[in-house]
Order: structure tokens, then C-alpha cells, then sequence
């Protein structure tokens, strides 16, 4: 556990967490649905991303999770590829069928899946695999200016070190704040872009970064 100051504390990631933290996926990725479609979306997204998770962290502020870091470390998974969280984003899928824009956010969340498969095909044929992948970073609004996003990043990249791994990757796309990751010394490996159309009004562009961990003293010292 690391604590930041009085009322900011890292720890491994809680059961009593989630809720708040889907929440908090909902805010950032969904808020263009209506409010039920938008937390089943997040929910279908969060058990996704735990399906693939091994190690996992939240910040707490106040008492309250405000943000979160999901890591992968390929030799420590020892699950199936169906594990129980992927049935439940399976069963989320489903849910998202009778919701008010259901079918929209089916695609969207399907869509983006099949990008990040498409950037992950194109990097290894370039070259490059990974052992480790950072799964999700997300930060709520309220707790930005604290140097949060920085230490959640330098507490998963310590587990890829542990683990005796010197690169790691993550998807991101021009949702995110991409200049955190290339001012924390990812390099972009592969991207895609979509043209505008009637489900995003604007071009959208999609990342795979590349992190060396060993480059990345002033992140993790």
C-alpha cells in the first residue's frame, strides 16, 4: 500500500470498489447514452477488461475510489480464456439488447475490440510482442492535478519489473490524454484512424504504445 499524502492511499483493487469505479468508466467512455445504457456498457467494458487482469490497483480519496490501474502479466494468469468475468461481459453483451441505445453501444464496445485486435496483429508482425499489458488507467476528473496518474503508473510498471520484464503495451485512442503516455516515454508502435461518421462526428484515431521499462527511470524511481 502506498500513501500519497492524509487522504490519498493506493492499494490493491476491492470488491467494495466496484461500483464506484464503473461508475467512473461510465463518466469517461458512455456518456453519450442514457444513463442505464451507459452502465450496462461500462459494466459489459469493466468485466472485459478484469477477464484479462492480474494485477490491480485503486487510489482512494477521502474514502472513495477515484481511480484505477488494470495490468496484465501474461505468466501470472493461469485462468482460462473464459473465466467468469469474461461470461459476465459475455452476459453484458446481452443485457445491452433490450437497452434504449443497446445496439449502438454493442457496437462501439465490439468495434473498439476488434481495432485493438487489428493494432496488436500489426505490431507483432512488425516485430514486437509483449508480456505485459497495462489493461485500463482511468483517473476521476476530481482527483487530476494531485500526480496521481503518475504514481498509479509507477506502482503497475514496478509488478512488470518484479515479474522480470523489460516491455509492456497498452491501447489508448484521442479520447484519452495520449500526451501522458508519450511525456511518460511510450513510443507509438501502431495506429489506426476512422473518418468521421454518424456514430463520432470527428475522425478518430486509436493507439498501441509501447513502454520500456527500463528507460523509464524518472517514471518509477
Amino acid at each position: 500500500m502506498e500513501r500519497m499524502n492524509e487522504t490519498v492511499t493506493i492499494r490493491p483493487l476491492q470488491r467494495d470498489d466496484y461500483p464506484q469505479l464503473i461508475d467512473l468508466v461510465r463518466r469517461t467512455w458512455y456518456a453519450e447514452f442514457d444513463e442505464c445504457t451507459g452502465l450496462i456498457a461500462a459494466e459489459a467494458d469493466w468485466e472485459n477488461c478484469l477477464a484479462r487482469t492480474t494485477n490491480a490497483y485503486a487510489a482512494v480519496k477521502d474514502g472513495k475510489p477515484v481511480a484505477l490501474i488494470l495490468g496484465r502479466i501474461d505468466a501470472h494468469d493461469t485462468r482460462g480464456t473464459w473465466n467468469r468475468h469474461k461470461r459476465n461481459y459475455l452476459n453484458g453483451l446481452r443485457r445491452l439488447l433490450t437497452a434504449p441505445e443497446g445496439i449502438k453501444a454493442i457496437h462501439e464496445i465490439v468495434g473498439i475490440l476488434a481495432i485493438d485486435h487489428q493494432l496488436t496483429h500489426r505490431a507483432r508482425k512488425s516485430g514486437h510482442d509483449y508480456g505485459a499489458e497495462v489493461v485500463l488507467f482511468v483517473l476521476d476528473p476530481e482527483a487530476r492535478g494531485l500526480g496521481l496518474g503518475k504514481r498509479m503508473f509507477r506502482r503497475m510498471i514496478a509488478d512488470f519489473r518484479t515479474a522480470g520484464l523489460s516491455k509492456y503495451f497498452l491501447y489508448t485512442d484521442t479520447t484519452c490524454n495520449v500526451g501522458f503516455y508519450e511525456h511518460t516515454g511510450l513510443k507509438q508502435i501502431e495506429s489506426i484512424t476512422l473518418p468521421a461518421s454518424r456514430v463520432h462526428q470527428e475522425s478518430m484515431s486509436f493507439y498501441l504504445y509501447e513502454g520500456t521499462i527500463d528507460s523509464q527511470q524518472t517514471l518509477v524511481g
